[in-house]
């Protein structure tokens, strides 16, 4: 979230790097994600084109013309990507890369495959499918993540030989050879009997895959051992837990952000070794592979750090960085105490200093490449997928507006280019997250592909009237069956219109906010929808973009 960060108006020392690059560097502050969560807002990012184009995202980018990474390689580049996110490999997120690692856990493959699978478990109680509807349609989601995951473990099994990697107390503690085995034979049982093998599942029960999962968190948990350095990150939690009740923004958001500094301060490095590299571990694999590539090749790499998402302050998955360790809980104990000092602060501090943390491996990257001579030669992209969900900011206490709105805190997002280029490209106007691939291969003199969304910052006014972004809420992409949900964003109004793809002609507006009235989003004025034409001209841009969708 931009608003947590130093350069957007927070404690400065939350991220004293990125203040300095977005004073160095170019800082658009009204940038925008397309889609939200990571799933949707991807495709703006690694194909600059939106959610719902060339089909929808059943398969992530598979479909999609052309991405910025295969533009890159055409040209020559080395590329990379240091992928720690969830998508599987039928999304086709590594169209373009010479090298890229899958750096995520079994557990985010579940958790993948279940935002699908609830889905169609609340339409069967629903009564909208039979089971033998529910079934049929949830087999081939379910028989392709199987035989993804066998491809997952046979990728990681090949690592072995790979010295890009460092060695992890997350990914290297999963036996793979075993679960491949026993997702062989789950895909078995199901293309003998598939209704059978699903029926459990919508009758409350756990699938196979799902049980395989749990034995391998419970095997890798048992095996974690706790470290003098956990039992200090620990104690210090414990210290500051009145804080942390004390300076949340209300009554809710202190009981959930007290009860999980509780649950790191009982469970500490258990609890984390469970999905998410850490940001040094992504930071060590890409220096490895930096170093062996060609020098005096261009390259691109992509470095995905979810130390935010998950409240991390330090590189706990490494097992050979204790220097780095030490300075980061130096780091991590002057944070929380300059926000306490604050006297005026409000919001979550593990939040912050899980940024503070992230802004520690940017400021060693920079030290990298300042080493390697090469950062003046280097144009460096700091922005996020979407923003935060996190109750402190604003004060609302339901996580579940996370898919229903399109709130600015979950898709505002920060963007920083510093490159040795000295335009005065700072735009107060509205950016989308479709513009940054643009911008960057205009930036390199690269033509711009015409699948292409985005609009390139270096020209003259950049910027767009409005921003979009569209969803359709967890669960399949299904452009028969679903709502589609277009939201448009000006500086002024924000309009959320809904369609089902039967009856788009029979739209409506769900919600309406004016910005600059009430800029937290608190009033839903849709009943005033017809009261202003700027208002009318964004209803136009919906209504225009789901039939787009449904062409």
């Amino acid at each position: 979230m931009p608003s947590r960060t130093g350069f957007g108006g927070n404690n400065p020392l939350v991220s004293p790097e990125m203040n300095g690059l977005s004073e160095r560097g170019w800082h658009f502050p009204n940038t925008f994600t397309m889609g939200n969560p990571t799933e949707f807002a991807l495709p703006g990012l690694f194909a600059s084109s939106y959610l719902l184009d060339d089909g929808g995202y059943r398969h992530g980018i598979a479909d999609r013309n052309v991405t910025f990474a295969e533009t890159l390689k055409e040209k020559g580049y080395a590329t990379s990507a240091f992928f720690s996110i969830f998508r599987p490999f039928n999304d086709q997120y590594h169209r373009g890369f010479d090298s890229f690692y899958h750096l995520y856990d079994l557990q985010v493959t579940e958790k993948n495959f279940l935002n699908t699978a609830n889905w169609y478990s609340s339409e069967f109680n629903k009564g909208n499918f039979t089971l033998k509807e529910s079934t049929t349609e949830l087999f081939d989601y379910y028989h392709e993540y199987l035989h993804d995951v066998i491809r997952y473990c046979e990728t990681w099994i090949s690592y072995a030989d790979d010295d890009v990697l460092p060695e992890s107390k997350i990914l290297d503690a999963i036996d793979h050879a075993r679960v491949a085995t026993k997702v062989e034979e789950e895909i078995k049982v199901l293309e003998e009997s598939p209704e059978s093998t699903l029926a459990p599942f919508f009758q409350g029960g756990d699938l196979a895959f799902s049980k395989i999962v749990k034995e391998e968190f419970a095997r890798r948990r048992k095996k974690a051992k706790t470290t003098f350095l956990d039992l200090r990150f620990r104690s210090q939690i414990l210290r500051r837990i009145p804080q942390i009740f004390k300076y949340s923004a209300s009554y809710q958001s202190a009981k959930a952000t007290a009860a999980l500094a509780v649950d790191r301060v009982l469970h500490g490095q258990q609890n984390l070794l469970m999905r998410y590299p850490s940001g040094g571990y992504i930071l060590e694999s890409f220096k490895r592979w930096h170093q062996k590539h060609n020098a005096t090749q261009p390259f691109y790499s992509y470095l995905k750090l979810l130390d935010a998402h998950e409240f991390n302050l330090y590189s706990h998955d490494l097992s050979e960085a204790k220097e780095e360790q030490e300075k980061e809980y130096q780091v991590f104990r002057k944070c929380i105490s300059s926000l306490i000092r604050k006297s005026d602060y409000k919001g979550n501090m593990l939040y912050d200093c899980a940024i503070r943390y992230v802004d520690e491996v940017l400021s060693r990257l920079l030290a990298y490449l300042r080493q390697r001579k090469i950062l003046d030669n280097t144009i460096l992209v700091i922005t996020a997928d979407h923003g935060g969900i996190y109750p402190d900011i604003p004060h609302r206490d339901k996580a579940s507006h996370r898919l229903n709105t399109f709130y600015d805190e979950i898709y505002h997002i920060p963007l920083i280019i510093l490159a040795d280029d000295r335009r005065d490209l700072g735009s107060e106007n509205l950016i989308s997250s479709v513009d940054i691939a643009s911008t960057l291969l205009d930036m390199i003199g690269e033509k711009i592909p015409d699948s292409f969304r985005g609009e390139s910052l270096l020209r003259a006014n950049a910027g767009r009237p409005y921003v979009m972004a569209e969803n359709q809420g967890r669960g399949p992409c299904d452009l028969v069956r679903k709502p589609i949900r277009v939201c448009v964003r000006s500086k002024r109004f924000k309009l959320i219109y809904e369609a089902h793809p039967t009856n788009p002609d029979n739209g409506f507006v769900d919600q309406l906010y004016d910005l600059i009235d009430d800029p937290e989003e608190y009033k839903n004025i849709k009943d005033q929808h017809n009261s202003d034409p700027k208002i009318a001209e964004l209803m136009e841009v919906a209504k225009n973009r789901i039939k787009e969708i449904l062409n």
